[in-house]
C-alpha cells in the first residue's frame, strides 16, 4: 500500500504538474484583472450619448405594437436618435422619434466603431464578420454574428459591433488580451477550441480538479506515511530527503493545506456531480411588483411636460438610459443618470409615472414582506429585519466598472426545509439576492476557501494581497518543484528504457 501511495501520487503529480503551475502562476494576475475581458456596464453607459428627451415622440406602449413585443423595453441612445430596445435572443428596436423599426441595412458598424473608439473612420480596419465564437466573444455566442474592427491606436483596440443592435458589445485593447492569457485563460483553461464546447470543457476542468485534489490528499498523507519515527524527535532528521525532493517535502507540509483547498473549492465552483442542484423557495423576479408592467402606465412620457420635469428632476446630471419599472403596484420611471458621487460613475432614480416625484422615501418593509409570504406558501415567515451593512452572504465591493449591491435590504428569512433568505432592496423595491442554506454552505466551501474570503480579513487591503500572494507563492513554488522532479524522473525512466531496449 506504501509503495502504490508513493507510485500514485509522482506519476499522477507528473500528470497534472503542469495545470497545477498554471493555476497558481495566473492566480497572482486573476487577483486584479477579475476575469476575461468585457464590456462593463460604467463603459457601456460612459460611451451612451445623453438622452434627449424632447426626441421622443413614440410611447413605449405604441413602440412594443410596433416591435411586435410583449417585452419590456428600456429606452436610450442608438445612433444619436432615442430608440427602445426589446429583450429577447434578437432584440427588437424601435426608434423613439419616428417608430422605425432598426434594420442591419441600416447600421454602418465601422461608424460606429470609431465613435466609440472617438477616431475617425479612416483609422478603422474592418477585421471581419465573426460567425463563430473567437477568443474574446466566448460569452457573447447569442450576440453572433459580430463586425470586428481594429483601431490603429497606441492601445491596439480591438471592436466588436452588433449589427442587429447598432451597438459595440466588446472593446478589447492589448494589455486586456494580454492580461486575459496571463490570468483568466490558463486559470480557467478559457482556450477557445476547449471552451466553446461547453460540456467538453466543464467535463475536463471537474476531471482534472477532482484528480487534482485526489492528488494533494496523497500528498498531505505521504508527508506522515514517509516521515522517519526518530527519538528524540528532530524535524531535520524526520524528513527522509534530500535536494529538491526535501524542499517538496517542506513546501508540502507548510502550503500543502492551503492547495487542497483551493483546488477543491475551484472544484465546487463547476458544482459537480449534481452536489447543489437544488433549490429554495420558487419566488417569480417579479414578486414584489405586483403583477406585469402596463406600458400604458407611462403613455404620458411623449408629453412636453413629462419630458421637461424629468429633465428637471435630473437638474446637471446627464441622462443616459430610462427603464420602465412597476413596484408594489406604482408605476415608475427609472432614470440611469450620471452621478460624480457613485464610485462606479452613475446612479439610478425612480420617478412616480404619475405624479411625476422622485421617490425619496424607502419602500414598506411590511408591504415587501407580506408579498413574500403570498409567495412562500404554506412556509413561514420567521424574521424580517433591515440591514444598512452587508451580511457575510450579501455583500459587494466598491467598484468602478459595476454598480454596488444596494442598501438597505430587508432580509426575509422562512421557515422552508431549505431555509430560504431573500434580500430586498428597500430603495428600488426589487429582489436583489436568494440563498438557502446549502448555497450558504457553498458560499463558505468556494468564495471563503477559493477567495480567502473571510469577513474582516477580506475587505482588509492590503492585508489580504499580502497573504494571498504569499500564500500563491508557496503553492507555486510546491508545484514547480514537483513538475521539475516529474520531469528528471521521466527522463532517468526513458533512458532506462531505451537501454533495455
Amino acid at each position: 500500500m506504501h509503495r502504490l501511495l508513493l507510485l500514485t501520487h509522482r506519476y499522477l503529480g507528473i500528470a497534472l504538474g503542469i495545470v497545477f503551475v498554471l493555476w497558481f502562476a495566473s492566480g497572482f494576475a486573476i487577483m486584479y484583472t477579475g476575469g476575461m475581458p468585457a464590456l462593463t456596464e460604467s463603459e457601456r453607459l460612459a460611451h451612451l450619448p445623453d438622452l434627449d428627451l424632447s426626441q421622443v415622440q413614440i410611447t413605449s406602449q405604441q413602440a412594443a405594437e410596433l416591435a411586435g413585443s410583449s417585452a419590456v423595453p428600456r429606452l436610450h441612445s442608438i445612433m444619436d436618435r432615442p430608440a427602445y430596445e426589446f429583450p429577447g435572443r434578437r432584440p427588437r428596436i424601435v426608434f423613439a422619434d419616428n417608430g422605425a423599426i432598426l434594420k442591419s441595412t441600416m447600421v454602418n458598424s465601422r461608424e460606429l466603431a470609431a465613435r466609440f473608439s472617438g477616431v475617425t473612420a479612416d483609422t478603422v480596419t474592418r477585421v471581419g464578420r465573426i460567425e463563430e465564437v473567437d477568443q474574446w466573444t466566448i460569452g457573447l455566442r447569442n450576440e453572433l454574428p459580430l463586425e470586428k474592427f481594429s483601431i490603429s491606436d497606441e492601445w491596439a483596440t480591438e471592436i466588436y459591433v452588433s449589427p442587429g443592435s447598432a451597438q459595440v458589445v466588446l472593446a478589447t485593447t492589448r494589455q486586456d488580451r494580454l492580461l486575459a492569457w496571463l490570468g483568466a485563460i490558463p486559470h480557467w483553461l478559457y482556450f477557445v477550441d476547449l471552451r466553446k464546447r461547453g460540456a467538453l470543457w466543464s467535463g475536463s476542468v471537474i476531471w482534472l480538479a477532482s484528480l487534482g485534489s485526489f492528488l494533494t490528499v496523497l500528498g498531505l498523507v505521504m508527508l506522515f506515511t514517509q516521515m522517519r519515527r526518530v527519538k528524540p524527535f528532530s524535524p531535520s532528521k524526520a524528513i527522509p530527503y534530500r535536494g529538491l525532493m526535501r524542499w517538496h517535502y517542506l513546501s508540502g507540509l507548510i502550503f500543502g493545506v492551503i492547495t487542497l483547498t483551493w483546488v477543491f473549492s475551484g472544484l465546487l465552483s463547476m458544482e459537480p456531480y449534481s452536489w447543489n442542484t437544488v433549490r429554495g423557495l420558487s419566488n417569480p423576479r417579479d414578486a414584489l411588483q405586483g403583477g406585469q408592467v402596463d406600458l400604458l402606465a407611462f403613455s404620458g412620457f411623449t408629453q412636453t411636460d413629462t419630458q421637461q420635469r424629468l429633465h428637471r428632476i435630473a437638474g446637471e446630471a446627464n441622462i443616459k438610459e430610462v427603464n420602465f419599472k412597476r413596484v408594489l403596484d406604482g408605476h415608475f420611471y427609472q432614470l440611469v443618470m450620471s452621478s460624480q458621487d457613485s464610485p462606479w460613475g452613475f446612479d439610478r432614480l425612480l420617478i412616480g409615472a404619475t405624479s411625476l416625484l422622485p421617490q425619496s422615501a424607502l419602500f414598506s418593509e411590511a408591504d415587501i414582506a407580506q408579498r413574500l409570504q403570498l409567495h412562500a406558501g404554506s412556509n413561514t415567515l420567521i424574521s424580517a429585519q433591515v440591514l444598512s451593512d452587508y451580511d457575510n452572504y450579501y455583500y459587494s465591493r466598491t467598484s468602478r466598472v459595476a454598480p454596488t449591491a444596494p442598501l438597505p435590504v430587508l432580509r426575509v428569512q422562512f421557515d422552508d426545509p431549505m431555509q430560504t433568505w431573500y434580500y430586498a432592496d428597500l430603495r428600488g423595491g426589487e429582489l436583489v439576492y436568494q440563498s438557502h442554506r446549502w448555497g450558504r454552505l457553498e458560499r463558505w466551501l468556494y468564495n471563503g476557501l477559493h477567495s480567502l474570503d473571510f469577513g474582516f480579513w477580506y475587505r482588509s487591503r492590503p492585508l489580504w494581497d499580502i497573504a494571498v500572494i504569499l500564500l500563491l507563492s508557496g503553492g507555486l513554488l510546491l508545484s514547480l518543484l514537483g513538475v521539475t522532479m516529474g520531469l528528471r524522473r521521466l527522463r532517468r525512466d526513458s533512458r532506462r528504457m531505451l537501454r533495455g531496449s
